[in-house]
Formats: structure tokens, C-alpha cells, sequence
């Protein structure tokens, strides 16, 4: 029940197309967790010129966080979900004893002293093909539990 970037997307879409339309995003994120270069895909029947579907749609965001960079006629056989052939993750921590700013549910802050070394050896292991079968949703539809980090 909370707001969602899927809903607001819809919701633009329907402003300046007059359509209701499901909006397919290339993978979700968990609350809280902010999504750069997301990948979606929407069917519509409007035809605008270059441009001007992604203007309007920002139009219509405001003054939701969101920011629509391309949009553009992709083949009819494009599924943003499955179409995609990687994804990339960015963790960050910060460690300092300030509290934070400009970063604050961006970054993990982490106040006291880490052992960088002792982090980066744990972290060797995570390396590689992995089986993440015990970490799947029920309703997953990937391929593959196998993934390559």
C-alpha cells in the first residue's frame, strides 16, 4: 500500500496517453533500496514524436523522485525483465563518526574503525558461480538459481 516508482509511472503514463497501462521494469528493488539506470517497458498505443513521451512523463513525476532519461520504440518482442542481460549492485559504506547528510538512506554508516583487509579477503569468497536456491522468492521466474558475482 505504500507509493511504488511502477505506480507513479502508470499513473504518468495514463496523464498524457489517457490509457491504462502495466508498466514492466527490468527487476525490483527492496524498500529503501534506490535503482539506477532501471530498464522498463510500457505498451501503448499513442505515437509521440522523439522526446516527447519521456518529457511528458517527467512532467507528470513531479514531484516524485523519479527521472525517466530515454524513452524510446523498442521491438515487440522486448520484455524489459527478460530482456535484460545484467544487472550491477553497488553497496556503500561510510565510515565516519559524523552523522550523514546528503547520503542518509543512501549509505550504511558505520561509526567505528573497520578492518578493510579482513573485509576484502571475506569478501573473495563471494566471488565466482554460486547455486542461490535457498534465497529464491517462491514466484521466482529466473532461468537459473546459478549466478556469477
Amino acid at each position: 500500500n505504500a507509493p511504488t516508482v511502477q505506480g507513479a509511472l502508470e499513473t504518468a503514463v495514463k496523464a498524457i496517453c489517457g490509457e491504462d497501462v502495466r508498466v514492466h521494469g527490468a527487476g525490483r528493488t527492496d524498500a529503501g533500496v534506490h535503482a539506477r539506470g532501471q530498464v522498463a517497458h510500457c505498451d501503448i498505443a499513442k505515437h509521440f514524436p522523439p522526446g516527447r513521451f519521456r518529457d511528458g512523463l517527467n512532467a507528470h513525476l513531479r514531484p516524485n523522485p523519479i527521472g525517466v532519461l530515454a524513452a524510446d520504440i523498442v521491438p515487440d518482442d522486448f520484455e524489459a525483465r527478460f530482456s535484460a542481460t545484467k544487472r550491477h549492485y553497488l553497496y556503500r559504506i561510510t565510515n565516519t563518526r559524523a552523522n550523514l547528510a546528503l547520503d542518509i538512506g543512501r549509505v550504511w554508516r558505520v561509526p567505528r574503525a573497520l578492518d578493510a583487509d579482513a573485509m576484502h579477503k571475506a569478501a573473495q569468497r563471494l566471488l565466482g558461480k554460486h547455486d542461490f536456491t535457498t534465497f529464491r522468492d517462491t514466484e521466482c521466474q529466473a532461468k537459473s538459481p546459478e549466478k556469477t558475482l
